[in-house]
């Protein structure tokens, strides 16, 4: 199974740009991780494979109601968590640069309570990310509008049986 994986778009309108259309191609889902802004990117999105997202912290009032803050996704007998993680204590110490992942890692596992998912697909820090943490794979696909840097990222996560693996793809 292929899942695009996206976030932080902070689009105003609702076109996708067209290295995102072309980063999904063949996808069998895709994972928005919040700051979505608007409602019809969602939609854009959807004409590629079905969407499942989260709301962020600059997400508007009607995205935050429609949205949860985190779930749970299934994905050929894998758990998914999705969420926007920008919830973190003491962000001054754990986001400032460089990021403490360890700190954010642990934060972001213990927002899904006992039962860790296989993965965790997250954003708000901008910054593309890929890491094993307690056995558990850590992934921020960047943005792919406001990347860190200026550079604009999407992921890709291939799940096959008793693998997951994923990949940060630079947008052009």
């Amino acid at each position: 199974m292929k899942i695009g994986l996206i976030s932080d778009t902070h689009l105003m309108g609702n076109h996708l740009p067209q290295a995102v259309v072309s980063a999904f191609q063949g996808a069998d889902m895709i994972l928005h991780a919040g700051d979505v802004v608007v409602t019809g990117l969602l939609e854009s999105l959807t004409a590629i494979a079905p969407v499942t997202a989260v709301h962020g912290n600059m997400d508007p009032p009607a995205l935050i109601a429609a949205l949860p803050a985190r779930r749970v996704v299934e994905a050929s007998g894998r758990r998914i968590g999705l969420i926007h993680g920008d919830g973190v204590p003491h962000p001054d110490r754990v986001l400032a640069t460089p990021i403490c992942f360890a700190a954010l890692h642990a934060y972001l596992l213990s927002e899904f309570g006992g039962s860790s998912p296989d993965c965790v697909v997250y954003g708000h820090t901008h910054q593309a990310h890929i890491e094993t943490y307690r056995g558990v794979l850590m992934i921020n696909p960047g943005s792919a509008t406001r990347g860190s840097s200026g550079r604009h990222t999407v992921g890709l996560l291939m799940v096959q049986d008793d693998h997951i693996r994923a990949e940060i793809v630079p947008l052009l």
